[in-house]
């Protein structure tokens, strides 16, 4: 079995197959039988054009993209190494970054600065803070809260509120959001090597391989899982009308797919959604692997196969802005859009949380690795090569 080593976000094994064809049935669904028609989603071409065009250069191996609170609040673009500038005209903002922790995060391969979300503010004079998951120089998993001090992340600030060990370096996940609901999600990876060595995308007594759900309002937060059976979430999203999440899940050797939690199960839904893995790639049930059937199965919304690529890129519903902006694409209006970053395609399908069609849009961002709507409406793409693009 040969390996190639991508940068961000996955370790994959690299594997071709022909793509099949899907349905229309509800995703988000209590099932133990494969759907009708089961298999990678159906495409159809865009008859509009979607196309990409470049922003700004000059960011180093960029991990993520965060839009700051307020009508009119900044993008925040995340580095690997562990730092985040804000987006300023054509580059990089001048001067120190808002964020530095590259002494205290390892970085390189799938590992480094994943994600960062800001918190609501306590009362009208708390301090603004920001969440920020990243890897520990022991390789381990961190999500520490910190305290925004003259503009820039205070390091001295920390209040770690997850540390979860790693056994190998890959299948690290991504991002952290905050949810309609106030709370913190963040998606872990299985753990890494391949095809879930350890069995913990079925295992509900592990973080691993789940959607992490965190309360910082209760009396004693604590860590609850919200969704199980995920390989590699790299980038969620919340749909900021709905409240619903959307999952780019990372695939092993043939599926890349795009899985969707909605707001009424993440509302303390007891048991949590299982996604499926290791016991399935998308809809393709694995030898050898057991399926945990505490929770609801639920297929995914979209997926492919690696004839259109090697792994997902999880992306963003498009929504017209609240306030006036009128900056987003009315061929992406009320739409999930996202993409590949080995071949640079990309899709979407309608947010309503069926499983419709694949639309290709004509839009192609090699390296991409992570998607924004921004206060304006604008659609934004991130890449590993340092550039921010924005589709129109």
């Amino acid at each position: 079995m040969a390996w190639r080593v991508l940068p961000i976000p996955v370790l994959l094994t690299i594997a071709i197959a022909v793509a099949g064809c899907g349905d229309d049935a509800p995703a988000d669904a209590a099932r133990t039988k494969l759907p009708k028609g089961a298999g990678p989603t159906r495409q159809v071409a865009a008859t509009t054009g979607v196309d990409a065009h470049v922003l700004a250069r000059g960011f180093r191996q960029v991990t993520g993209l965060v839009r700051e609170p307020g009508r009119r609040g900044r993008t925040l673009v995340l580095e690997q190494a562990g730092t985040a500038r804000w987006l300023d005209g054509d580059g990089p903002a001048a001067g120190a970054p808002f964020l530095d922790l590259r002494s205290v995060t390892k970085s390189g391969g799938e590992q480094g600065l994943l994600g960062l979300a800001f918190l609501p503010r306590t009362g009208t004079r708390g301090p603004q803070r920001v969440v920020v998951h990243r890897t520990g120089l022991d390789g381990d998993t961190q999500v520490a809260i910190y305290e925004v001090r003259d503009g820039r992340v205070a390091p001295t600030t920390a209040k770690v509120i997850l540390d979860v060990e790693q056994p190998y370096a890959n299948h690290n996940g991504g991002a952290i959001v905050v949810g309609r609901d106030g709370r913190l999600y963040v998606g872990l990876g299985d753990g890494g090597s391949a095809f879930d060595p350890r069995d913990n995308g079925q295992n509900l007594k592990t973080q691993l391989g789940k959607l992490l759900r965190y309360d910082l309002d209760a009396d004693r937060p604590r860590w609850r899982i919200a969704a199980y059976g995920l390989r590699n979430p790299w980038q969620i999203s919340v749909d900021q009308r709905t409240g619903d999440i959307w999952i780019g899940d990372v695939g092993e050797q043939t599926i890349e797919e795009i899985d969707r939690l909605s707001y009424r199960r993440t509302q303390d839904v007891a048991p949590p959604v299982n996604f499926g893995w290791s016991a399935f790639e998308g809809t393709r049930r694995q030898p050898g692997k057991d399926l945990d059937e505490s929770g609801p199965l639920a297929w995914p919304i979209a997926s492919y196969t690696h004839a259109n690529g090697c792994s997902v890129t999880g992306g963003v519903v498009v929504r017209r802005p609240r306030g006036g902006g009128s900056a987003a694409p009315r061929a992406l209006l009320d739409r999930y859009v996202f993409g590949d970053y080995c071949s640079g395609r990309t899709w979407s399908v309608p947010a309503d949380g069926r499983r419709h069609p694949m639309r290709r849009e004509p839009a192609r961002v090699p390296h991409q690795s992570a998607y924004l709507q921004d206060a304006s409406g604008r659609v934004l793409v991130g890449t590993t090569g340092g550039q921010v693009l924005e589709l129109r």
